[in-house]
């Protein structure tokens, strides 16, 4: 089962890298870019795994049996729903999809899909499929340190993206935002 779990794991990075690499050689001109928040995010996941790892080795009485079959079964379908539903994201957005915030010349918001409801639908997919990651370490305060730091990082993500998208988009995202809950629809 934990094979399955890997392969699980490496299907989602697989379906990432195409949908970025797709994304990036169908979308227009840029007007404006901003680096930083994606920076941030590799760093606080770079924390993260480190982190997380020194908890495990030093407080095993934290432990929990990650490798049991339930675990791995329930693991698994935390990346698989989260993965997929950030790739749906990913997917709706088209062309406006990029790993690096920006507004393209021609740039409006998309509201079909996920975006309906959820202004950041892929963040919430990763904070899913990054709760089963986080899983994996089979430590509770690994796992709460890992999921807790990536949130951070998408949360700053968020708000510099917001920014930019309301500077360049304008009244169009204003309204938007008004309508739509960021991650947890109906809540936040």
């Amino acid at each position: 089962m934990m094979v399955v779990v890997w392969v699980v794991i490496a299907l989602w990075a697989l379906g990432e890298v195409g949908l970025q690499l797709t994304q990036l050689l169908r979308s227009g001109p840029t007007k404006t870019r901003e680096w930083g928040s994606y920076g941030g995010i590799v760093v606080t996941v770079a924390l993260a795994v480190v982190l997380a790892t020194l908890i495990r080795r030093t407080l095993p009485a934290l432990d929990y049996p990650s490798r049991s079959t339930g675990w791995l079964v329930a693991i698994a379908l935390l990346v698989v729903l989260g993965a997929g539903f950030r790739l749906w994201s990913i997917a709706m957005l088209g062309r406006y999809f990029r790993a690096v915030v920006h507004i393209q010349e021609d740039h409006h918001v998309v509201r079909s899909g996920p975006y309906r409801v959820l202004r950041h639908p892929s963040y919430t997919g990763l904070l899913v499929a990054v709760l089963g990651v986080a899983l994996l370490y089979g430590n509770w305060l690994s796992a709460v340190v890992f999921e807790v730091l990536v949130i951070a990082g998408v949360l700053n993500r968020i708000r510099i993206e917001e920014r930019v998208l309301l500077d360049g988009l304008g009244e169009d995202y204003a309204v938007y935002m008004r309508e739509t809950s960021r991650l947890i629809p109906g809540i936040w």
